[in-house]
């Protein structure tokens, strides 16, 4: 099971998520994760975003549910 840590500003999704068969847990549990969804908020002026981390990072601003959970899956 893929587990996924979540923006706080995305806890609406979280409930589909799991649905969808993921593991969803906070930002704050982003080292326990295997990939970190952001709202899109993090990104700067010049379109760069300001997180740095190994683990896959989906922009989830303008997607569904269904298409982060594709994205997710391709992860598997």
């Amino acid at each position: 099971m893929l587990t996924v840590a979540l923006d706080d500003d995305l806890k609406r999704l979280r409930d589909d998520l799991v649905k969808e068969g993921f593991r969803v847990v906070d930002r704050t549990m982003a080292d326990h994760a295997d990939a970190l969804i952001i709202s899109g908020m993090e990104k700067n002026f010049m379109n760069m975003q300001d997180i740095r981390t190994e683990k896959k990072v989906i922009d989830a601003s303008g997607k569904s549910v269904r298409e982060i959970a594709d994205e997710l899956r391709g992860l598997m």
